[in-house]
């Protein structure tokens, strides 16, 4: 199996508090990938988000359009576009036009996308996401034939439609999935043509390969003939291990190191803690990405008290002292208006958050905490 290195992932993002803007990071990635191909560099890759604060690259294709006339061999990939937002019909027309401007070259990742807002933006029903994905893969695949073709299905529908111009690449570019749940993974092996992902352990690994040849041989298919993208961060320094271990501890590159594979020249957006979680691999998370531990979710620092209205709030002003509380109630309302919560830590039993009416000084049994 022949192993290729390619760099990436390109995302655009100008953070505020940095001096240089979206027109220079363009203008220095173009260089950087055509300094990359002089070098023997075999692929670049780009990276698609929307609405961020820091100009996250939006706009794949088109960006790869310029990369393309900026280079002559390296292969172009998207890692990835989230297909669900797109329109499969215009996706394949835009993947087919770079792809004849780069000579054949374009590597078309996609997936499904998971930040709710960026559904929202587009109007896209989040529900509808994984049937949108599938259902585009099939379309694409009709519509790069060049012929006219009929669609009915759950999401699209099209009747006699046909793209043109045809994809230099006959049968049009290699399709790579992403995902990390085995049923995404079992998916790509059944329809795609190659997997990308970021798997970190090698037990993990082959995990992954062994579930992508599964799907692939239920369809009929040589695993053999599928591609394998794996997104790794690496460094390249003249001066030894010293650098490395400094590096991997710092979140930038380090002294003459220079980042090559997914690092940016700008530490990334900040990703809600369900998608690192996620990321992470296989742990459990809860809905608000709060790795369980167990599959037990540790206890979370509950809201304050509502402040009571009028009357009642006189009501329930507690007695002053050094800390403003009895013993074993938090402080949530004093002198009539809200004040911080106690410091809670995860012994502390949810009775132990609200006074009891019936015996307003004394301190609720504890109970076992579960964990």
């Amino acid at each position: 199996m022949a192993v290729r290195i390619g760099i990436g992932l390109f995302t655009g993002q100008v953070p505020a508090w940095s001096k240089r803007d979206v027109a220079q990071e363009y203008r220095d990635t173009i260089e950087l990938v055509r300094l990359a191909e002089q070098l023997g560099f075999e692929s670049a890759w780009v990276s698609e988000h929307h609405g961020t604060s820091d100009a996250y690259l939006p706009s794949l294709l088109p960006f790869l359009a310029a990369l393309a006339q900026a280079t002559t061999r390296i292969e172009l990939g998207t890692g990835v576009v989230l297909t669900p937002l797109h329109d499969p019909i215009r996706l394949a027309e835009d993947a087919a036009v770079v792809d004849q401007l780069s000579g054949g070259r374009l590597l078309l990742g996609l997936g499904l996308g998971w930040r709710e807002e960026e559904f929202r933006m587009f109007r896209i029903p989040a529900h509808e996401r994984l049937a949108r994905h599938v259902e585009a893969i099939e379309i694409l695949r009709r519509a790069w034939t060049g012929r006219r073709f009929t669609f009915e299905g759950t999401v699209f529908r099209f009747d006699r439609v046909r793209v043109t111009p045809a994809p230099a690449r006959p049968g049009g570019p290699p399709i790579l999935l992403g995902g990390y749940a085995p049923p995404a993974l079992r998916r790509a092996g059944r329809i795609a043509d190659g997997y990308l992902t970021d798997a970190g352990d090698p037990e993990e690994l082959r995990q992954t390969i062994a579930l992508l040849d599964e799907g692939a041989r239920t369809a009929g298919r040589d695993p053999a003939t599928l591609r394998l993208v794996l997104l790794r961060d690496v460094v390249v320094t003249d001066e030894g291990g010293r650098l490395v271990a400094r590096a991997r501890g710092s979140p930038a590159p380090v002294g003459g190191l220079r980042g090559v594979g997914r690092r940016s020249r700008h530490p990334p957006a900040r990703q809600p803690r369900a998608a690192r979680a996620r990321r992470a691999g296989d742990t459990p998370v809860d809905r608000v990405g709060t790795a369980v531990a167990g599959g037990r979710a540790p206890a979370r620092r509950p809201r304050p008290l509502a402040r009571p209205p009028g009357r009642a709030r006189r009501a329930a002003r507690l007695p002053r002292g050094r800390c403003g509380r009895r013993e074993g109630v938090p402080a949530t309302v004093r002198r009539g208006r809200a004040a911080p919560a106690a410091r809670l830590t995860a012994a502390t039993p949810t009775s132990a958050l609200s006074p009891r009416p019936d015996a307003p000084g004394r301190r609720p049994a504890r109970r076992p905490h579960p964990g």
